[in-house]
């Protein structure tokens, strides 16, 4: 029991053996982490009873993936990146039943003498495969630093600006943030916004910079990560603006 609440209280510690091979622990580690698993089902799908529900069995698998894909060396807590695969699989699954797509054997094969599908997704050198855990652990990584400033992803996605001259002022504060190295370590030691400092940089009332301060921190942290897809976006978005 005491090995058990250990591994729930410290996972990170518990997965380089798990990688290695204990397959008891792993078992042991997962039966701890059924309660996590139930509370992100819950979560998505809005039900109380989840264990004999389809998406618990995904949210199960999509754990069990987690445990292999996790890089502690990567920042993000075990159960940041856990909660991240699990809700991605079940969204996966809730696209899949709206869209109802003709289903895709996955012992068929593309070309006659090549990899079967199911044989190119479980391959671990499979560079798609690669790409999504990458991005995954990107997105773990953001929500573990949105956290310390008592934020969300789920919570700003709705309160981002909506007018082309106030997003453009936000990516410009963020990138003045997160271009100087020092004021954005500032920004994480301190868990809070240097609004003073931002301020005076860009020439706006300190009440702007506050009403805007979840979305300056979301879009500095985004601008230091390593997700290119974002990049690209504001890239674009301000190359819109110089026109």
């Amino acid at each position: 029991m005491a090995e058990m609440a250990r591994t729930a209280t410290d996972p990170e510690t518990a997965i380089r053996p798990i990688q290695a091979g204990d397959a008891a622990l792993r078992d042991r580690f997962i039966e701890a982490h059924l309660p996590f698993v139930r509370r992100e089902v819950r979560r998505f799908t809005g039900s109380f009873d989840v264990d004999g529900e389809d998406g618990f069995a995904l949210a199960l698998e999509a754990f069990d993936r987690a445990i292999d894909a996790y890089r502690p060396d990567r920042g993000a807590p075990f159960e940041a990146f856990a909660r991240v695969l699990i809700r991605n699989r079940l969204l996966d699954e809730a696209r899949r039943i709206r869209s109802a797509p003709v289903l895709l054997s996955l012992s068929s094969q593309d070309e006659e003498d090549g990899p079967t599908l199911g044989e190119r997704l479980a391959d671990p050198r499979s560079v798609r495969v690669q790409e999504d855990l990458e991005f995954e652990e990107s997105v773990a990584e953001l929500e573990a630093r949105l956290r310390r400033f008592g934020l969300s992803l789920a919570g700003l996605s709705g309160r981002l600006p909506k007018h082309d001259d106030s997003r453009r002022l936000c990516i410009r504060m963020a990138r003045s943030v997160a271009e100087d190295i020092s004021l954005f370590q500032r920004m994480l030691s301190e868990g809070r916004l240097p609004g003073a400092e931002l301020s005076r940089r860009c020439g706006v009332p300190s009440k702007t910079v506050e009403r805007n301060r979840g979305s300056v921190i979301l879009l500095a942290l985004l601008i230091r990560s390593d997700l290119r897809l974002v990049h690209r976006y504001i890239a674009g978005f301000e190359k819109e603006e110089s026109r």
